[in-house]
């Protein structure tokens, strides 16, 4: 069913004063039908990610908008009405019959969709590691061969074959492997990676990513559904913090601040 037109908004910022593009509700379903797809807080590929979608994931595709940087999705969970944030829509197997709606304010555009009572606010700049996205809390058990209680801290990065983010976000992983070297960090780098050892080790090494890794595990078994993900366990197995995605410099400032 469609929404109402009375409840679609189009904020052009800082433009405020020019009259907003037309724009149709849409409510149609899309698959991720590639590896590894970012979710971005703002329809540019310099804005945060705010979560990772795994292959076949369906999402409920809320628009699509043209802008410089080519077709936009805006998605949301198939459960909910509540924007998560936009994709390129050549991330997604889609419906041919969604119109693009034409982005005449650049990256700026905001399209709002909701109730006249209740319309949705525009999404906030990603808060790397905030406590609402679902992985913060549970204490997770011991992996094989390695026990949480051995360092004060450890810092998880899970990762996989075939993840284009995790690959660009080698060297921020070398980065890390560099300052738990140099005492810089208190937590424990962990690599871990469903792959095996052999591909995983040279993945590392081709990357001179000098940390240790656990090789041939699930990652489900750290409460993580999609790649790239860092989180931070105290010596518990408690999950104090979370970052999902491809972090911008201030993200992976952020992670380090908390291992230090």
């Amino acid at each position: 069913m469609k929404t109402p037109s009375s409840t679609v908004w189009c904020a052009l910022i800082p433009l405020l004063m020019l009259a907003p593009s037309p724009a149709s509700p849409q409510d149609k379903q899309g698959t991720v039908k590639v590896d590894s797809l970012a979710v971005y807080s703002k329809m540019s590929t310099e804005s945060d990610v705010v979560k990772t979608l795994a292959q076949g994931t369906v999402v409920r595709i809320l628009l699509t908008v043209t802008s410089e940087e080519g077709n936009w999705c805006g998605i949301a969970s198939q459960d909910s009405s509540s924007r998560i944030g936009y994709v390129p829509c050549s991330g997604l197997d889609r419906p041919k019959d969604i119109p693009a709606v034409a982005d005449q304010g650049g990256s700026r555009l905001q399209i709002l969709i909701g109730s006249s009572h209740t319309p949705v606010k525009t999404s906030k700049r990603q808060t790397h590691g905030r406590e609402d996205v679902g992985l913060v809390g549970p204490t997770l058990a011991p992996l094989p061969g390695y026990s949480w209680s051995s360092y004060p801290k450890t810092l998880v990065i899970a990762i996989r074959k075939g993840c284009p983010y995790c690959d660009a976000s080698m060297p921020f992983y070398r980065q890390l492997g560099e300052q738990e070297k140099s005492n810089v960090l208190r937590a424990h780098v962990l690599v871990v990676m469903p792959n095996d050892a052999s591909y995983g080790s040279s993945l590392l090494r081709k990357n001179d990513v000098e940390v240790q890794g656990i090789f041939g595990q699930e990652l489900e078994a750290l409460n993580v559904s999609g790649t790239p993900t860092v989180l931070l366990l105290d010596s518990s197995g408690r999950i104090e913090r979370e970052w999902i995605g491809q972090l911008t410099p201030r993200g992976e400032k952020e992670v380090m601040n908390a291992a230090e």
